[in-house]
């Protein structure tokens, strides 16, 4: 199947988590601006590339997300239990795409994920395997990562602060090798520090 034939059809949905509180940085990390985009618009703007369904899973100052939105094609979905955490998010966004014969689950935290990335991961999309990263550093299993309907009970029943690593550890998966710079989330201080004194998104 081709890309483009695969984004028209109804075999992907990408859900953007975007809800959390972001204690450790101390300030929205949906809404850090980087290069004059927040992080939130950078990642939607890369989903669309690879999907016509995305679904952003937005709590944590609602509102404002929202008018970062405003005139992306997306659906937003409000999850009331954002501050238990991210198991809370990816069962809220699976919740609304179990139309779909996979998820990809993608964090709004990691400005320098290339789309070239998402792409190889849709590329293996075969409706029964997991589709993972695989983190150069430690070769560890991580997100984003793509969720045949058949995992979608289990994503569903999700709840508190851990996502979706059991299954990513202990499920047959076809993993594609993302290199550690790649990898970087916003979640500290340090981490926000850093990426504002770089000057270019991989694309």
């Amino acid at each position: 199947m081709s890309q483009s034939e695969m984004v028209k059809s109804n075999n992907l949905a990408v859900v953007v988590l975007a809800a959390g509180i972001s204690k450790r940085l101390g300030s929205c990390k949906q809404l850090v601006n980087y290069n004059g985009e927040t992080l939130l618009r950078v990642t939607v703007k890369k989903a669309l590339e690879i999907s016509n369904d995305v679904y952003v899973v937005l709590g944590y100052k609602k509102d404002v997300c929202e008018k970062e939105l405003e005139n992306l094609d997306v659906t937003t979905v409000f999850n009331e239990n954002y501050k238990k955490g991210m198991g809370t998010s990816i069962s809220c966004g699976i919740k609304v795409t179990q139309k779909f014969k996979n998820s990809m689950i993608l964090l709004c935290d990691q400005p320098f994920m290339p789309v070239s990335h998402l792409k190889k991961l849709c590329e293996k999309i075969d409706n029964n395997h997991i589709i993972s990263s695989l983190s150069s550093k430690g070769l560890k299993k991580t997100v984003p990562a793509i969720f045949p309907r058949a995992f979608y009970d289990y994503l569903i029943k999700l709840d508190e602060d851990f996502g979706a690593k059991y299954l990513l550890q202990n499920e047959k998966s076809i993993d594609i090798l993302l290199k550690e710079e790649f990898s970087l989330d916003i979640d500290t201080k340090e981490d926000k520090e850093k990426l504002l004194k770089d000057s270019l998104i991989v694309q």
